[in-house]
């Protein structure tokens, strides 16, 4: 019978992807119940919230044109979080011993399920760019197995500081995908899903750039 279980390596992840899991997952282990469930994780809650928050504000300003040393900062903190994530998640296997109630409880994602007849697997590795002149965009992904097409959304904030999806077009390529005419100094936001035979998979987290 097959064990449950949560995915140890995120290094597939965007760093929005990393970013918005990573805010999950100490969400939740935060829980008094979670608490309960797993009273000695590892990394300790203190040093999980620690490494969690140094990511998140180093992400935030690379995310905003950073410098190269704003850039190398926020990859190294990666590394720490991917490092904490991977230990925290051997210890939430050890714990939970595939009951499923208690690896959910931690905002960990979990493994999929083998099929042969499955839905698209969620896109990751989301990249929005700078395109090579003014008001363009160049979006790449991560390809996924046995599928036809994907369907981009485009997207804004509104005054109540809401994603808006205005535009969607479908592409079957993951690399090079450019988008025209956007308004220099505009915050766009993009997410994906993937088609195959089965249908639509889920949307990716949105990823944003502010247009030049």
């Amino acid at each position: 019978m097959r064990k449950e279980k949560v995915i140890s390596n995120y290094k597939a992840l965007s760093d929005y992807e990393l970013s918005t899991l990573a805010g999950r997952v100490l969400k939740a282990m935060q829980e008094t119940s979670t608490q309960a469930s797993f009273p000695n994780p590892n990394p300790g809650l203190t040093d999980l919230e620690t490494i969690v928050n140094d990511y998140i504000t180093k992400h935030e300003i690379a995310s905003r044109r950073g410098s190269a040393l704003e850039i190398s900062l926020k990859n190294e903190s990666r590394d720490a979080l991917l490092f904490a994530l991977k230990n925290l998640a051997h210890h939430v296997n050890e714990v939970a011993n595939g009951q499923l109630s208690l690896l959910l409880s931690t905002g960990l994602v979990l493994v999929s399920k083998p099929s042969s007849s499955e839905l698209p697997l969620v896109t990751s590795r989301i990249q929005l760019r700078d395109g090579r002149i003014s008001g363009q965009m160049r979006l790449d992904f991560t390809p996924l197995k046995r599928v036809w097409e994907y369907e981009v959304e485009v997207g804004r904030e509104d005054a109540t500081n809401t994603v808006e999806w205005f535009e969607t077009f479908n592409t079957t390529s993951s690399r090079g995908n450019v988008l025209t005419d956007r308004v220099p100094g505009i915050k766009y936001f993009v997410r994906v899903r993937a088609r195959n035979s089965k249908g639509m998979g889920d949307w990716s987290e949105a990823v944003s750039l502010i247009a030049r």
